[in-house]
């Protein structure tokens, strides 16, 4: 009841949002009925259809304002509504606050350090004990950001960890056959983007097989999933696989391997299908709790605001999967 009751007025804090939003900076003589039911549409298919590129092109824009560049830009937008000889300096301050706070290293790590601490605590509540069940698979899941579609890079290039999760996952199959498990595999979900341009034999495919096969890992004990479009949808497809080779929910576990950023959301999807995990963070941002290590992280930059970004995204998307039911409850 707790939990209903909590989805529901975050479902009318979101509409209270969007509504003041759009009446704010659009004249109410173009917030027409009809512009309304456009916009509620998308947000209905955007629960319906979270795979839609379309739907994700739109949440993009309805998510914007809650974002550090886009909060800046719409504050700008505001302060300047009545014309450049009539703005209003607070609104312009606020702005310039925002972009200043959020691309200055030292306030992105800071971020950044406290998602990754509150996900490895959702992972210490969810994790079962190593020996409670008989590991069947490493499971591969690399960065995801949107609720709507998977914004991953290409598998191989350093901007998502994807290839260290890999590796990771290779020196993992070792120690695990080392220990008496070889009928073990190996699932990398690299999402459906990647078949776009060759079907049969997409170079992410070939390449995700080269770097578990240099790691160890044998070809035959390799899958692929390439269906999964986000960590919901990749949850479900590593389920199918898993059903497929004899899984037993009762019995059996997986290891995966993820961000650290996004772990703890990652288990609890898994964890919201059956699947019983043990977690094996990569692509962490900091090492250990000094923040302020040089000069520089008091510069604001670009890859700052990328990173605060990144983190504010990840809030929002464990706010969607709390809203759809996605996310297990913590034992």
């Amino acid at each position: 009841m707790f939990e209903l009751l909590t989805r529901i007025l975050l479902w009318l804090l979101i509409g209270t949002i969007l509504w003041y939003v759009f009446s704010r900076f659009i004249p109410r003589a173009y917030l027409t009925w009809l512009g309304g039911i456009i916009v509620f549409i998308f947000v209905i298919l955007a629960f319906l259809d979270p795979s839609n590129r379309t739907v994700g092109s739109v949440w993009g824009l309805l998510s914007l304002p809650l974002k550090p560049l886009g909060l800046a830009i719409f504050l700008l937008l505001s302060a300047l509504k009545d014309g450049t000889k009539k703005v209003v300096g607070n609104q312009v301050l606020a702005a310039l606050l925002v972009l200043l706070f959020s691309s200055t290293p030292i306030v992105a790590n800071w971020l950044t350090s406290q998602a990754e601490r509150t996900g490895m605590n959702s992972v210490a509540l969810q994790t079962v004990a190593p020996s409670a069940q008989t590991t069947r698979a490493i499971v591969v899941l690399g960065d995801e950001t949107d609720p709507a579609y998977r914004s991953r890079t290409q598998p191989g290039t350093s901007q998502n960890g994807f290839t260290s999760g890999l590796l990771t996952a290779g020196q993992l199959y070792q120690a695990q056959v080392s220990q008496g498990n070889p009928d073990l595999v190996v699932i990398a979900s690299v999402g459906t983007q990647v078949t776009a341009s060759d079907p049969g034999q997409p170079e992410a495919v070939q390449t995700v097989q080269s770097v578990l096969t240099g790691a160890g890992v044998p070809s035959d004990r390799i899958l692929i999933e390439t269906e999964g479009v986000d960590l919901r949808s990749s949850a479900i497809e590593v389920d199918r696989v898993l059903q497929a080779r004899g899984f037993r929910k009762d019995t059996d576990t997986i290891v995966l391997v993820a961000p650290r950023l996004s772990i703890g959301r990652a288990i609890s999807a898994l964890g919201s299908v059956g699947i019983s995990s043990t977690p094996d963070a990569t692509d962490r941002f900091l090492r250990g709790d000094r923040l302020l290590a040089t000069i520089n992280d008091l510069i604001p930059n670009v890859g700052s605001l990328a990173q605060t970004t990144r983190v504010v995204d990840e809030y929002l998307t464990s706010v969607y999967y709390f809203l759809r039911g996605w996310l297990v409850n913590p034992r």
